[in-house]
């Protein structure tokens, strides 16, 4: 493995699945009920005289839906460690509109896709002949969450672990902290990220990651090319504004240092110690929608990067990096069966080694784990079957081709472009009760250099 399955704990722990492509919000069907309050028969006999009730199946029971009734007021019960006033917040947009099918399962999806809750139950009450209030019973997932994490590979031995909350201050706020140890490792990190509030506050998300260790740099064969001692610090801070519902522009600095020295297996192959401060801009768009076993979503994702870097050598150069994806999963034929793809890439100017990219930014997993480089894009396409839901979550099986256009890794950082392509396909667990809800083991196949590897993660969407 390789150090596989660390490297895929430590990404999805810290990139937190981005493109919401894994299905992150599962939990169990709503069972909505109704609770209509009685009139007379007088009364009911002259509205529906008047109005067309639908009777619409909804979420595995039945609802009376009357487009006619104003959604006047919403009320949560079951909320413990989540704040009412953020919930609030998070569904005020349906207060005023018609108690129709169309809003009442935009509400379902908007609930799932906090991710927060194990169970819902929905109560429509009529209060008016014009108006209804909805009643919202939750029961919370567990979200302040220690990830421990232990494994022996290559006759070496890695321990360490995470500690997060994905619900701080009950506002969906979150915070990590968390360290890996080993003979050549030791890295710890904290971060902390807070949601864009009303009325134009921003979002804040800080970052800290220190490191001394000895990385690898392998290219598409899987040697080994470069490796040396480094002690390493990224620091960053970035502010983000939804500018609606679905779109959120963000804007980061950061600031990145290295300093290297040469070991004697790899003699004049040590890149150079450096600082590199940066910029950033994004734009991203995500839209979903719940059907009772998988979340489909639309998203796309643009950055930019923009830095200064001062070396050993004293020469400054002008660092860029850009970077896209967009994505796609939705059910197909049945509930239970999804079809998802995603194309994404990478593309990098006068970068040093340290911010070269891995696999991930080109939506892949059949290249080496250990492989870095300066441009790539890539593509897969596939499917997934929920084998069965559980009280504590769901089990499903999962294939796709892939398929990158990737430029090699080598010593001078000029390497040829090659494409490669293969198959993945494996497991994923989703949970129900914790708000951590995807495990993945799986296998890729890369046809191109005929190899398959082993790989796993665990990961949560933020």
């Amino acid at each position: 493995m390789k150090k596989i399955f660390g490297a895929a704990l430590l990404f999805s722990s810290l990139v937190l699945l981005t493109a919401q492509e894994q299905s992150a919000h599962f939990s169990s069907r709503i069972r909505a009920e109704s609770a209509k309050e009685t009139y007379d028969e007088t009364k009911r006999a002259e509205k529906q005289t008047e109005t067309e009730t639908e009777q619409n199946e909804f979420s595995g029971s039945k609802i009376e839906i009357d487009g006619n009734l104003t959604i006047t007021k919403i009320n949560f019960t079951g909320l413990k460690k989540t704040r009412k006033s953020y919930m609030q917040s998070r569904v005020k947009k349906f207060i005023g509109e018609p108690l129709s099918e169309e809003n009442m399962h935009d509400l379902e999806t908007a609930l799932q896709c906090e991710g927060l809750f194990n169970d819902i139950h929905i109560q429509t009450e009529k209060t008016s002949d014009t108006e209804s209030e909805i009643n919202i019973s939750v029961k919370e997932k567990i979200t302040f969450i220690p990830v421990p994490f232990a494994m022996y590979s290559n006759s070496a031995f890695t321990a360490g672990g995470i500690v997060m909350d994905t619900n701080a201050f009950g506002r969906k706020d979150m915070f990590m902290v968390g360290g890996f140890f080993s003979k050549n490792n030791k890295s710890g990190l904290a971060a902390f990220s807070k949601n864009p509030g009303e009325h134009g506050i921003p979002g804040v998300a800080l970052f800290f990651m220190g490191s001394k260790k000895s990385p690898e740099y392998n290219n598409l064969s899987d040697d080994t090319v470069v490796k040396f001692d480094a002690l390493a610090f990224n620091v960053s801070i970035s502010l983000s504004e939804k500018l609606s519902e679905n779109i959120t522009f963000s804007h980061g600095i950061g600031l990145k240092t290295s300093s290297t020295e040469e070991m004697s297996d790899y003699k004049g192959l040590c890149p150079e110690s450096i600082k590199i401060g940066s910029t950033s801009l994004s734009l991203g768009y995500s839209k979903s929608d719940w059907n009772g076993i998988f979340m489909s979503t639309n998203s796309a994702a643009i950055s930019a990067d923009f830095g200064f870097s001062n070396s050993d050598n004293k020469d400054l150069r002008y660092p860029m990096g850009f970077s896209f994806s967009i994505g796609e999963q939705h059910p197909i034929i049945w509930d239970r069966l999804r079809m998802y793809q995603k194309i994404a890439g990478f593309y990098g100017i006068n970068n040093h080694i340290i911010s070269y990219q891995s696999q991930s930014a080109g939506a892949v997993t059949i290249l080496p784990g250990d492989l870095s480089t300066n441009r790539i894009i890539g593509g897969n396409a596939g499917f997934e079957f929920a084998i069965h839901k559980f009280k504590w979550g769901m089990i499903s099986v999962y294939g796709d081709y892939q398929a990158v256009y990737v430029q090699d890794f080598t010593a001078s950082n000029d390497g040829d472009y090659e494409f490669e392509q293969g198959l993945n396909g494996g497991m994923r667990v989703y949970l129900a009760k914790i708000a951590f809800p995807a495990l993945a083991m799986g296998v890729a196949y890369n046809a191109t250099q005929n190899r398959a590897q082993f790989s796993a993660s665990i990961g949560i969407s933020y």
